[in-house]
């Protein structure tokens, strides 16, 4: 018998320390391979629009990177980050990253947390309705609370416990510990999960963590909202059920079209000459410069599309976007979160206007 430090079992390659760290190198390498070979051709001018990068990321580099997840990615998700922020950056077209959470929902690309909290429902849902020893196992692991796959178990009975609740109180089933909680309170029909459901259930994970991060930023002292949106009033705006059923970027549009309306949706490009009107924040220390267009008022997404007094030929589609809903500096997440596909309708067409008569011609678009 040849001695070995690591073998390959299932496609998954188990270590002597079972700390996977061979395994996330092997995985984060086929996931750099392949998203390079899927985004060679792909410019901020040309190539595939956003949808489609999007929808190649989730079914080639996402299936690569959430085989047998439940059991190794949780403690290395970190690895990760540097891939995922680069290939958001690529799907969006954007110049500069913009706020994490903004381009999950803009490329409709899950957050991972959230993803891992799904698959372990899964996995432990399958588990519970497998033979009789597999189930054994996991009431055992319940019972240890300092067991690595305990946190499988809380999840899954958050799940249940949402599930009960028909959707109602998301956030507060999240912050609620599940030791009191056990699987025996739970019958054989409340494990068993419908695709809609698990969806559904996705959704509001996301909402909540949106929701939390929106809460983060406003008790921040260095950052501020911009004026007329508290953060309850931002809060009431998510909705990430209807942002990825009417999506910004859809498939006809081209590369360029595409870049174009995610530059003014995030604000992060050299459109801008800051991003002091990011998503949800803006630090009250900057001074904005004036907008180099028309020298008058200060630099925005808001003031470029919705302001500007350069671009003198849209008005009708300003007046027509403006009085869909009360829209300000924060304008972005109104837009995004909007279950009206005529607002967004609007915004595609406001921006192709804009960029179409822009003073700087195509020479930001490069």
């Amino acid at each position: 018998i040849t001695y070995a430090d690591s073998s390959k079992v299932l496609g998954v390659y188990l270590d002597r320390r079972l700390d996977f760290l061979m395994h996330t190198g092997y995985i984060l390498k086929r996931c750099w391979f392949a998203w390079n070979r899927l985004s060679a051709d792909t410019s901020r001018i040309g190539g595939l629009n956003s949808s489609a990068l999007a929808l190649l990321y989730k079914t080639v580099i996402l299936t690569k990177l959430y085989y047998s997840a439940p059991i190794w990615l949780r403690r290395r998700a970190d690895y990760f980050k540097d891939f995922t922020s680069r290939a958001r950056l690529k799907t969006l077209g954007a110049q500069m990253h913009c706020t994490k959470l903004l381009s999950e929902v803009l490329a409709t690309v899950t957050p991972m947390e959230v993803a891992l909290k799904v698959l372990a429902v899964k996995f432990t849902l399958k588990g519970l309705k497998s033979e009789d020893s597999v189930t054994a196992k996991i009431l055992q692991i319940e019972a240890e609370q300092n067991h690595e796959f305990y946190w499988h178990c809380s999840e899954t009975k958050r799940f249940l416990e949402w599930k009960r609740s028909n959707g109602q109180d998301a956030a507060s089933i999240q912050r609620t510990p599940m030791r009191t909680c056990s699987f025996s309170d739970y019958n054989a029909a409340d494990i068993i999960y419908s695709t809609e459901e698990m969806r559904q259930y996705s959704c509001s994970l996301w909402d909540t963590l949106l929701r939390a991060n929106i809460e983060d930023i406003t008790k921040k002292d260095e950052f501020t909202l911009s004026p007329l949106y508290s953060s309850e009033d931002l809060a009431k705006l998510v909705d990430t059920d209807a942002a990825l059923e009417i999506p910004i970027i859809t498939r006809d549009l081209t590369r360029q079209n595409s870049t174009d309306i995610l530059d003014f949706a995030h604000g992060h490009c050299l459109r801008f000459q800051n991003f002091a009107f990011s998503f949800l924040k803006y630090d009250p220390a900057i001074v904005i410069p004036t907008c180099l267009e028309c020298g008058l008022l200060p630099d925005s997404p808001f003031h470029k599309l919705l302001e500007c007094t350069a671009v003198v030929d849209v008005n009708v589609l300003r007046d027509q976007i403006s009085s869909v809903a009360g829209y300000e500096q924060n304008f972005h997440l109104a837009l995004i979160f909007s279950k009206d596909k005529k607002t967004k309708t609007l915004f595609r067409k406001l921006v192709a206007s804009v960029v179409e008569q822009s003073v700087y011609g195509d020479g930001l678009l490069v």
